[in-house]
């Protein structure tokens, strides 16, 4: 048999190969196109098979050839020549494989990057929330550990407000020591990623006695306290939320050489009362709206003069406004419906109607945090809270139980 006869066998052989078509039609070929182009992913259904289709080709090719070398049609040239033809065939099937392997992967990290990202949540009075972002807790619970837990204030960028800090030594149950921790407190938060200012406790130092009766703030012969009429306002908040919990009824005030502090609008004081922190409305800040920055649970009063709620009715219908001058958010829709029944001395109860913000999701979250801490400032231990449809659990909030108020707020774990 010549070499064209020979040819022309081999020709006839390949055209008898079964087919391989793309059976989609073209309509559904268009419809993926335009999908593409408007950025909807297609679903990949090929995740299974896409093995499948150049295996088929390398298997009739294998068969061919064996049905070639019985037949004697190849001679040794050939048959080294198709050897190589079908290693290469076999390193472009893997090639190809790998390749859709990665693209999938690829699409699939584009998928868990990009899945959740829902952009910005508008919710109330201009409040904008990122689901994305990770839910920190703005209240914390002890529970069984019974680590030392210390309060400590700074105030906001406008010293309008003291924010109460908790910092929860795990190193430590019961009681530890707090003269370490009250003369390094400011070294474990960051001003400017809180968005708060430390002043005026730079370079001050605490002495607590052995039975915590006596406290006392020490500062330099030099040292100059802020002038001003607010600054000794905010002062007198941030000891009282930073001391409240001691036994001592009073913070005493020296310098190195004298047993009094000049504290500005105060005038030379050489005590200062540490007063019971209560009946406060607890509402979000976090500084200048930026999420680069720490959000804090802040305690708010009745109005500029000081004076506190007299009740947690009215307390409530305060943390249903913003304060955007301060950067300070309310944490209660402004158009809910709710209703409050304190009658019973340590459980209070809130039902609030439905409404659209309310889910499993950041804002509800912080909406309780702060209602957990109001109530708290009532003096209140448990908070039954209602919503109106089938939300019976938020966070680690499950609302078909009273929850307890809180051990502490704006946790900060140290060690």
């Amino acid at each position: 048999m010549d070499q064209e006869q020979e040819d022309n066998k081999v020709i006839k052989q390949l055209n008898n190969l079964p087919k391989i078509e793309d059976q989609q039609s073209k309509a559904l070929l268009y419809e993926k196109i335009d999908q593409t182009m408007n950025g909807v992913k297609v679903a990949k259904k090929y995740n299974h098979y896409k093995w499948f289709v150049p295996s088929i080709a390398t298997a009739a090719i294998a068969i061919l050839i064996v049905i070639m070398i019985q037949t004697g049609m190849f001679n040794h040239d050939q048959l080294a020549e198709q050897s190589n033809n079908m290693r290469n065939l076999d390193d472009q099937e893997m090639g190809t494989m790998n390749t859709l392997e990665d693209t999938d992967e690829e699409e699939e990290l584009e998928q868990d990057d990009t899945g959740d990202l829902e952009g910005d949540v508008e919710t109330f009075d201009g409040y904008q929330e990122d689901e994305s972002a990770p839910s920190k807790q703005l209240v914390y619970y002890n529970n069984q550990q019974d680590f030392s837990i210390y309060n400590i204030a700074v105030v906001d960028q406008q010293n309008m407000y003291a924010i109460p800090i908790s910092l929860v030594d795990t190193s430590s149950t019961g009681e530890g020591d707090p003269n370490d921790v009250y003369n390094r407190m400011l070294t474990f938060i960051d001003e400017e990623e809180y968005g708060v200012d430390h002043f005026p406790f730079d370079e001050v130092e605490f002495d607590f006695s052995d039975d915590y009766q006596t406290i006392d703030m020490i500062v330099a012969d030099d040292y100059q306290f802020p002038q001003g009429s607010s600054w000794s306002e905010s002062f007198q908040e941030m000891i009282n939320f930073m001391f409240a919990d001691f036994p001592a009824d009073e913070l005493n005030l020296r310098t190195g050489s004298t047993d009094y502090i000049d504290l500005g609008a105060f005038g030379e004081i050489s005590t200062l009362e540490i007063e019971p922190v209560h009946h406060l409305a607890y509402k979000l800040y976090q500084y200048e709206g930026n999420e680069d920055n720490e959000r804090l649970l802040v305690p708010i009063k009745q109005n500029m003069d000081s004076e506190q709620f007299f009740t947690i009715d009215e307390a409530f219908r305060e943390m249903q406004y913003d304060q955007t001058d301060f950067s300070i958010t309310g944490t209660i829709p402004s158009n809910v419906e709710f209703e409050v029944d304190p009658s019973d001395q340590d459980l209070l109860r809130i039902d609030f109607a439905s409404h659209s913000l309310f889910g499993d999701n950041r804002m509800t979250k912080e909406m309780i945090e702060s209602i957990l801490m109001t109530a708290k400032s009532f003096d209140f231990q448990l908070v039954e809270i209602s919503i109106e449809g089938d939300l019976i659990q938020v966070d680690e909030f499950d609302l078909t139980e009273p929850i307890p108020v809180p051990d502490g707020v704006n946790p900060k774990l140290l060690h």
